[in-house]
């Protein structure tokens, strides 16, 4: 059963990049909503809630709206707390991996840093919705670093460049060769990254 939903969620994850990277949206209201309900199959109840606002968050960005991206921004900052709640309860060899080097976190802050910086006066009046979301975001990502799980660390870590990458897109005018696809690799691959360490997967 778990190889079948890896197999599905792999295989719903690489037709949604393509989609993206060839600008297919409307087909991709065939895939994208189906990813995190796939993936949620044989997870734990804090691992689902996490997956679950993935989802919706998911449906809402398919929207075009300024209205759908902010439910969708709503929908991924409740994402973060959560999964940040199932990643702390979950034991490990390996937990408080970040409080014995706390220089690993140097990445991650000076990422969150540097981005802030560079779109502080490019997001306007979604400034302080867009501080609050990246500062959960990175949260999120250390909380997955501290797990000791090198797992869990990829996944938050490739969180962090996928959300990165979208507010670049949006708010810094930044616009890469299959720019969506590159958004929507690094996202499935971190919740499936994520979504692993409970599950042994």
């Amino acid at each position: 059963m778990a190889r079948c939903t890896t197999l599905a969620y792999a295989a719903l994850a690489t037709a949604d990049t393509l989609l993206a990277a060839t600008g297919c949206d409307r087909q991709r209201w065939l895939t994208k909503p189906l990813l995190m309900p796939v993936l949620m199959a044989g997870r734990d109840r804090p691992a689902q809630r996490a997956l679950a606002l993935g989802g919706l968050g998911d449906v809402a960005l398919l929207g075009s709206s300024e209205t759908a991206f902010m439910a969708g921004l709503g929908c991924f900052l409740a994402g973060h707390v959560a999964w940040i709640m199932a990643l702390r309860q979950r034991p490990g060899p390996g937990r408080g991996r970040l409080r014995a080097r706390p220089v690993l976190a140097a990445p991650h802050l000076a990422a969150f840093g540097a981005v802030n910086a560079y779109l502080w006066k490019r997001t306007g009046k979604d400034r302080i919705p867009v501080v609050v979301y990246s500062a959960a975001l990175l949260a999120m990502s250390l909380t997955a670093l501290d797990s000791g799980s090198p797992r869990t660390a990829a996944g938050g870590t490739l969180f962090l460049a996928s959300d990165t990458l979208l507010a670049l897109e949006k708010f810094g005018g930044l616009h890469l060769p299959a720019h969506e696809g590159l958004v929507m690799a690094t996202y499935t691959s971190a919740q499936a990254l994520l979504a692993s360490y409970e599950s042994g997967a």
